[in-house]
């Protein structure tokens, strides 16, 4: 119960900062990449932005990621930290550690933190008749043969395009994608369409709404960015609390 209460305390505490000192923002998702909630976008930082964060996901959706039940949701929440950058303005290289909380990292238990590396690049630039294009490849390691195939948990391969659409005082990010299997790896993390939307209000633009489909559940979230600084995100994955955290700099 003690713990339920702070949960609680730091939710509603990410709300106030969000309303209060939250500025026009682009989406950091979950996976620690630009997107929505959890589902990718076509969108990208400026040339020379790093971004170093966090997020937190439910119990109900974190998969196990090594041993005997490997690749099974069993219960415990999980947390995402990453390094996002963004070195040129058609490219963006994430290195992820994600880590099974309540889970002890140890010889005896066989348990470490999965660590990934994920790729985007952009192929089209947004126009007025047509969105902007970007291929993804997450935890792409055992493609460059530096760690097995079966210890790659997160593996993705995408295609996504983001188009910005008005309609009178409110602007829609639209994105949709489909994401498959490649070169013998099995898509584990994304399989199938998914998309979603961020919506700002334009004569208050402090928060923006997001909605998305990540091809397994429905997310919805509020986002803002605070002191110029930091990214923050709290949502729902299915009606599991979330938040998201994040510290962006142009280098």
């Amino acid at each position: 119960m003690k713990n339920k209460g702070i949960h609680k305390g730091v939710f509603r505490g990410l709300v106030t900062l969000l309303l209060l000192f939250s500025f026009s923002v682009n989406s950091q998702s979950l996976t620690g990449t630009r997107g929505l909630i959890k589902a990718p976008t076509a969108r990208m930082y400026e040339s020379g932005t790093l971004a170093i964060g966090m997020g937190y996901v439910p119990a109900k959706f974190f998969k196990r990621t090594y041993g005997e039940f490997q690749g099974l949701r069993t219960g415990s929440p999980g947390l995402n930290t990453f390094i996002t950058v963004t070195p040129l303005p058609f490219m963006e290289i994430m290195f992820r550690y994600s880590h099974e909380l309540n889970n002890e990292v140890s010889v005896s238990t066989q348990y470490f933190p999965d660590r990934m590396f994920t790729a985007r690049f952009k192929l089209l630039e947004e126009k007025k008749n047509r969105p902007t294009i970007v291929v993804g490849l997450q935890d792409i390691s055992a493609l460059t043969e530096t760690t097995c195939k079966s210890c790659s948990n997160f593996t993705a391969t995408y295609i996504v395009g983001s188009k910005i659409l008005n309609y009178k005082d409110i602007t829609f990010d639209i994105s949709f994608g489909y994401a498959s299997d490649l070169i013998k790896l099995p898509a584990k993390d994304f399989k199938g369409f998914f998309g979603g939307v961020e919506m700002k209000y334009d004569e208050f633009d402090k928060a923006q709404l997001l909605i998305d489909y990540d091809t397994s559940s429905l997310n919805i979230g509020i986002q803002g960015f605070l002191f110029n600084r930091i990214h923050t995100v709290i949502g729902l994955m299915d009606f599991k609390a979330l938040f998201i955290l994040a510290y962006r700099y142009k280098i």
